[in-house]
Formats: C-alpha cells, structure tokens, sequence
C-alpha cells in the first residue's frame, strides 16, 4: 500500500521581476535627468552673472568708462560667482583673465604689482586653453600675456603660430598675432617666421574688410619694409 503523499507546500517567488532589456536605457536617462537640467541650469545662471562684468571689461578696454575701486571689487566679485557656478566653463575663465590684464593694461613692466597681475591673468588664459585646445582667442590671449610679461620663449612662440593656425578667417586675432610677431621678429625662429608672412598675405586679401592700411601701419612701426611685397 502507498502511503499517502503530502504534497509540498507551494513556495511564493516574491523575487521582483526582471526589467525588459529595452526599458533600461530609458529607466537611466529619465534618472540622469534631474542632473541635467541642474547643470545647465547652473550654466545659465552663471552666464547671467558674467553678462554685466563682461560687458563693463570691454567697454574699460575700449577706453569708454574707468571703474572706481568699489567697482572693481563688484565685477571680481561677481566674475568669481559666476566661476562657482561653472567652474569648468574657458569664457568665464577668459573673462578673469581680461579682467585681471584690463587692470594692468597701460601699467609698467618692472613694476611688482603689475607683473603679479598680469601673471595672474597668464594663468587663467591658460586654464582656458587646457579647457578649449583649438580656440585662437585662447592662444592668442597667451601670446598677448607671455609678451606684456616679457617671456618671449618657446611658449610665446608656439601660442603665436597656434592663433594664427586655428583662427584664420578671425581677423581680430590675425592682427593681433601679426603685431605680436613683427614686435618680437628678431626673437623668433624661420617656422614663427613663415606663420607670420602667411598671415600678413591672407590679410592682405581679405575680402570682406581692406585690411591693407591697418597692414601698412605695422609693417611700418616695426620697420619691416622687407615684407611690403606681401601686400
């Protein structure tokens, strides 16, 4: 005879149920996506708070308006606000370092203060650049800064060449780096050299501006007749 077999008692699966493959990825976007709209509001923010002192930089740049010192501490004040919000950001470390080089912009070349200040900016120009590789604007503002600090060396020269290689229809940046370049010729090597003829050519042929008097004006300051048949 059999003995009676009690049938085992059932046993409940409370484990949750796998997730379908093709609901993941959405499941992780819509978690990412409180982050992202947090930073870019942050990066909005921090845009609204550099607006003003940006502004103010380049109109005390062009020469149409002088800060008093409870100005100055204001902008610093907010450009270093702006820079919490989004630390990472190469235009708002740019705009620090215009900022500390306006301050100095017509100061003397031995004196401390002014050597401290324009180092100061070199250094946010160069946190800008490790930032943003391939801005001419970034290069250039390290050319600009390694010259007004005397330091013209193998950065100065490679930055030179750089804003001129990465920004050629930037005519602003063109210009600039030409004048820094006639202003250093004797101190530069044939690579610096040939950047710079090709620079005053493309120039020279710019369509959209005649940029042959401006051209003609440094050609003749720097005294550098020799390079005439470029334009």
């Amino acid at each position: 005879m059999n003995a009676h077999r009690t049938p085992a008692p059932h046993r409940a699966d409370f484990s949750r149920p796998a997730i379908p493959p093709n609901r993941v990825f959405p499941l992780i976007l819509l978690a990412a996506f409180p982050f992202v709209i947090f930073g870019a509001a942050q990066r909005g923010l921090a845009d609204v708070v550099a607006q003003e002192p940006r502004y103010q930089i380049e109109r005390w740049r062009a020469g149409k308006w002088v800060p008093d010192q409870f100005k100055l501490d204001a902008m610093q004040a907010d450009l270093s606000k702006a820079r919490g919000l989004d630390p990472n950001n190469p235009n708002l470390l740019e705009d620090l370092g215009r900022f500390h080089a306006v301050r100095v912009e017509r100061g003397q070349a031995y004196d401390p203060e002014v050597r401290a200040m324009r180092q100061q900016a070199l250094a946010r120009f160069r946190q800008a650049l490790e930032r943003r590789p391939t801005s001419g604007h970034a290069y250039v503002n390290v050319a600009l800064m390694k010259y007004r600090l005397g330091e013209i060396d193998q950065e100065f020269s490679g930055s030179l060449q750089q804003a001129m290689r990465r920004s050629p229809w930037e005519p602003q940046v063109q210009l600039i780096g030409i004048e820094l370049g006639l202003a250093t010729w004797q101190a530069l090597a044939e690579p610096a050299h040939e950047a710079l003829k090709q620079a005053i050519l493309a120039q020279a042929q710019w369509q959209l501006i005649n940029q042959k008097p401006v051209l003609q004006s440094l050609l003749k300051r720097y005294r550098r007749s020799d390079l005439a048949h470029l334009l």
